[in-house]
């Protein structure tokens, strides 16, 4: 197995990146809005809230931060094992969480993206049939592939600094965590979680995580997202430091 170790700190670049991508779909969403307008006679007094909100001391009319802007904080510590008989990786975290919001919190999210690949996945059981006459022998061969993988996450653990069980409920993607006293303004904790899940066939099924294999030299190449365990609404830039890695490609 491949032992790998992050350690999650700031990155402007993407943070700028999404900002300019943000910028150009606000300007299309305004003129997508316009015509919309136009199309079905509403009055060109309307409203603005949803497309333009009104300025106030969280965010500015030019959309900057005001000055009682807030945003929760997360740091990771993660360790990762890829187990490469069975195309799986098995992971832990600790995490040191920052409530820098106004208001005592009683639970926690965490997102777990891995789950969209679960076999009970709502974009999974509501997906549409192809059309046969078209389907290609690859795409028959995802489709098959995706009714037997199964990519669900398995949490093994939730645990606070003490190494006690945090009670936390999973509902799809989408992890709570109880906590057993209110985090109040200002203040932290940490806290760890364990979890494993398999790997995608990245020939078969498309996402952003995945394997290929190249039979001529008997080797998998793994395209592994370590983003998969976020919390919810929390800054978590990333940079992370690589040991030991072994035909693995992190984005």
């Amino acid at each position: 197995m491949t032992q790998l170790s992050h350690w999650f700190r700031s990155n402007r670049f993407g943070s700028l990146f999404f900002a300019t991508k943000r910028a150009s779909f606000f300007f299309m969403l305004i003129a997508c809005t316009s015509m919309s307008a136009a199309e079905f006679g509403e009055t060109k007094f309307r409203q603005l809230e949803e497309v333009l909100p009104t300025p106030n001391s969280y965010r500015t009319a030019s959309g900057a931060p005001g000055n009682a802007y807030w945003q929760q904080r997360a740091d990771y510590d993660i360790s990762v094992e890829l187990d490469d008989e069975r195309q799986r990786i098995i992971g832990s975290e600790k995490i040191h969480y920052t409530n820098n919001s106004p208001d005592a919190l009683d639970y926690l999210w965490v997102q777990i993206d891995a789950n969209l690949f679960a076999k009970d996945s709502d974009g999974h059981i509501t997906s549409s049939a192809p059309d046969i006459k078209r389907l290609q022998f690859k795409s028959l061969r995802g489709l098959l592939e995706r009714e037997s993988f199964d990519g669900k996450a398995r949490i093994h653990s939730v645990k606070d600094a003490s190494g006690a069980d945090l009670s936390h409920t999973i509902v799809k993607t989408m992890m709570r965590i109880d906590l057993p006293f209110p985090l109040k303004p200002g203040k932290s904790m940490h806290f760890s979680v364990a979890w494993s899940y398999n790997i995608i066939d990245a020939q078969l099924i498309r996402a952003r995580s995945g394997y290929e294999y190249f039979p001529e030299d008997d080797n998998f190449i793994y395209f592994v997202n370590i983003t998969d365990f976020m919390l919810k609404d929390a800054i978590s830039p990333l940079s992370f430091e690589k040991e030991k890695i072994k035909t693995i490609l992190l984005n």
